[in-house]
């Protein structure tokens, strides 16, 4: 770990390092060429200025195209020698409009053509030209021993020698300066440039790697708090799961010991039953009345034990909805063709409240009737003596979208607070003859179709169960 976190930080030198020495050698680089620009546009501006004002003084556009005559020669001379005079001034020359060397301070000179030379060219289109180079063109053939020079191309226009209003270059003056006295005036400048920079690189590199240090620093200390933290709330974990385990243990043994008890209280009373009938039907050998009434109970009996075994491997059994388009309103109908009977002999009226053109629902068409059916059985238990059931579907706006509402209310003794609370819960009834099953079954049955069932209550005022189920598409039954 130390020598990753020593990587990290001499990585970060480095890189901090080069990135630093690259923008300090830019910076130089950049104001060094930013003087040598300034000191072409001095020469562009003042010594041009300087130079044309000589030329104006003395020489008029006529010596430009009679250069060959000793009066013009003897003006040349006598206006350009005086830059001669000025101790970074090299050369001098003179040409005409057709790129031809008119006057010179070295003779050779005189006469010859350069019209390849592009910064001439320039020149003679009016333009100001100043530029540092070594003297390697064609036209340079007799400064070859200078350096690094300035070449200055001036051009020289006469007021009245164009279009009315207008002026036109006569000719160009060209002088080579030496510039090694403002170059090393300008290389000392650069390394004053490269020493302010490379300080400046090394204050700022100072400054970023010592905040840098003071955040590892800290950055370090928190991991380390971090590291206790996390070690302390691993074994908090360690504890957390093991009093999980624990509470899973217990709760196991509490379902199996609710199971348990559940199992011997449903079995109890039909075995008692049975024993007691089987025990009467064989003293009562030739009484084959008596017998059949007697074994007619154990069948019954048996059945009913049937009945609770089956609802017990209901309730613990994961449910695996079989999904398929179903209409709700044929279910509620089905569900109560099953139980029209059972309601015409309990002396019940139906209100049936179906409304059309509901969504249909994506669902297990089993399960469903399944779990309504343990809701329809609950309300006509509960009107022992006749009442109203009402079965009402209506639309549903649920969060899921669009889906479907089942009402089933009934007139029934209805029941106290605390009872409606255990109404959903395993194993809990009221009844005589009940398993305490059908309502678990049936919320069961409903969160796996991703709905909710809701109940609500008063004694002496009836019961109100509430199905609401999303549908899981945009088709609609046909009214």
């Amino acid at each position: 770990m130390r020598l990753k976190r020593w990587s990290l930080g001499r990585t970060f030198a480095l890189l901090s390092l080069l990135i630093i020495g690259l923008i300090t050698a830019a910076q130089a680089v950049l104001q060094w060429t930013l003087l040598r620009a300034d000191l072409l546009e001095w020469e562009r501006t003042v010594s041009a200025d300087t130079i044309r004002r000589e030329a104006y003084a003395g020489l008029r556009p006529a010596d430009f195209a009679g250069w060959r005559t000793p009066e013009a020669q003897e003006r040349f001379e006598r206006i350009l020698r005086r830059p001669l005079l000025q101790l970074e001034v090299l050369r001098v020359k003179v040409y005409d409009t057709d790129a031809r060397v008119v006057w010179s301070d070295e003779p050779r000179l005189i006469g010859s053509r350069f019209p390849d030379n592009e910064h001439l060219a320039e020149a003679l289109g009016g333009v100001t030209v100043a530029h540092l180079e070594r003297a390697r063109q064609a036209e340079n053939l007799y400064e070859r021993q200078f350096k690094e020079t300035v070449e200055l191309y001036v051009p020289l226009t006469f007021p009245g020698t164009g279009t009315p209003g207008t002026a036109t270059v006569a000719g160009v003056v060209e002088v080579y300066k030496n510039p090694s006295r403002v170059l090393a005036g300008l290389s000392r400048d650069r390394w004053t440039i490269v020493a302010t920079s490379l300080g400046g690189g090394v204050v700022l590199y100072a400054v970023l790697f010592g905040i840098v240090r003071r955040a590892s620093r800290q950055l370090l200390a928190q991991r380390a708090d971090l590291e206790r933290q996390t070690a302390a709330l691993r074994a908090t974990n360690r504890e957390l799961r093991e009093v999980q385990e624990q509470l899973r243990a217990s709760a196991r043994m509490a379902a199996i010991g609710e199971v348990s008890a559940a199992v011997a209280h449903g079995i109890r009373n039909p075995l008692a039953n049975i024993r007691a009938a089987a025990q009467v039907a064989g003293e009562a050998p030739g009484d084959r009345d008596s017998v059949e009434r007697y074994l007619a109970a154990i069948t019954s009996e048996v059945d009913r034990l049937g009945r609770w075994l089956r609802g017990l491997l209901d309730s613990v059994r994961p449910f695996e909805p079989q999904l398929a388009s179903v209409s709700p309103n044929e279910i509620v109908g089905d569900v109560v063709t099953l139980l029209r009977e059972r309601i015409a002999r309990s002396g019940v009226e139906l209100n049936l409240a179906l409304a059309p053109a509901l969504p249909v629902l994506e669902a297990d068409e089993v399960q469903l009737q399944q779990a309504l059916l343990g809701v329809v059985e609950n309300a006509l238990d509960a009107m022992p003596e006749g009442g109203t059931l009402t079965v009402r579907t209506e639309r549903s706006e649920t969060a899921a979208g669009p889906g479907v509402r089942v009402t089933i209310q009934d007139t029934g003794e209805g029941m106290p607070p605390d009872r409606l609370a255990r109404v959903f819960d395993a194993f809990f009834t009221t009844k005589a003859r009940g398993t305490g099953l059908g309502l678990a079954i049936t919320r069961r049955i409903v969160v796996a179709h991703h709905g909710t069932v809701d109940v609500s209550s008063a004694p002496a005022h009836g019961t109100i169960f509430t199905i609401v189920l999303p549908a899981r598409g945009v088709a609609t039954e046909v009214a």
